[in-house]
């Protein structure tokens, strides 16, 4: 640990013009972060934040902003909340923390519980040799997802029209914090500013593709239709996290248990897939990896989401989303 913990996230007022804005979240408190700021520097001169508006700024100059952040948290502990910093608790909305990320890595089957569900029920061909998590002969299988489909912790994901097989997919989401190209996975740890809870939401309905079957996936229909990328509600930094490597993995959907896994159960840890994606293209601040997910889908029991089911996703000490299904509007 370094410091007193804190949390980021984007926030707006509900009702109001008010665009959103970023907060520093102590406990249960949201403030902030352009208000304390403020405070912070009339009462202790001390250096500057690059950015205070939006996380993604942040991120710019994340190592050099990380320790003024903790400067401020320190200041708060100390002195109080600032006058006008504490934000009201209702009549929020919360945004994805990093909005408009540059861009979104995706790991598929990453975990050998989905691997061998996802056989099971035919997305994967049963012919040829089975994956059973030994790496020497594979690298990690990473696809793009747009950044568009983002949506805050708590809201409604909407069913795309005649669509009839929307699944879910508990993952831990990270957010890069330094620029790097060819980074090693032993340095990739570097290039992390913090972690989120995301759930990839899944349309199968469109994932394979049955009018080309030589091309199989089809990514985009599959993964990126609108809000189907809920991540948050916190982007918590990497030095409050104890460990990304054992942390619980669960997902409820009308309060059943569906998923109940470990991120020890990673075949590719998040740092190979860093230093994989980085020898095809430079990483920047603000693009996101969401690492993978556990065994537990609803396409390997053929049992998918409807209108009105409410779909809870928790990652261990990152916060729970609480998402609920609803028609496309008209």
């Amino acid at each position: 640990m370094n410091g007193t913990p804190f949390k980021l996230a984007t926030i707006a007022r509900v009702n109001t013009s008010t665009k959103p804005f970023a907060a520093l979240v102590l406990g249960d408190e949201a403030i902030d972060l352009s208000a304390a700021h403020t405070a912070y520097r009339a009462a202790r001169g001390g250096p500057t934040l690059s950015a205070t508006e939006r996380i993604l700024d942040l991120l710019e100059d994340w190592d050099a902003n990380f320790a003024v952040l903790q400067e401020i948290v320190a200041f708060i502990k100390k002195d109080g909340v600032p006058a006008g910093a504490a934000v009201a608790q209702t009549g929020l909305r919360i945004f994805a923390p990093v909005l408009r990320p540059g861009k979104m890595f995706y790991a598929a089957q990453n975990f050998q519980e989905h691997v061998d569900e996802m056989i099971r029920a035919g997305m994967t061909p049963a012919a040829g040799p089975k994956f059973t998590g030994e790496k020497s002969t594979t690298v990690p299988y990473l696809f793009l997802k747009a950044p568009s489909t983002l949506c805050g912790a708590f809201d409604d994901i909407e069913i795309p029209r005649g669509m009839k097989k929307i699944d879910w997919e508990a993952e831990i989401a990270l957010a890069i914090g330094r620029r790097g190209k060819r980074i090693k996975a032993e340095r990739a740890l570097d290039h992390v500013a913090g972690f989120m809870t995301t759930n990839d939401v899944s349309c199968r309905d469109l994932q394979i593709r049955q009018d080309r079957p030589a091309l199989r996936s089809d990514w985009l229909g599959g993964k990126s239709h609108d809000n189907f990328a809920p991540m948050g509600p916190y982007l918590v930094p990497r030095a409050f996290v104890r460990d990304h490597m054992n942390l619980a993995i669960r997902l409820t959907v009308n309060g059943a248990v569906k998923q109940d896994g470990n991120t020890s159960q990673f075949i590719f840890t998040p740092e190979e897939q860093i230093a994989y994606a980085s020898n095809m293209l430079t990483l920047e601040t603000g693009d996101v990896f969401s690492c993978g997910t556990c065994g537990g889908v609803g396409q390997g029991t053929n049992t998918f989401l409807a209108s009105g089911d409410l779909v809870e996703t928790e990652i261990e000490s990152l916060g729970k989303m609480r998402n609920r299904l609803v028609d496309e509007a008209a």
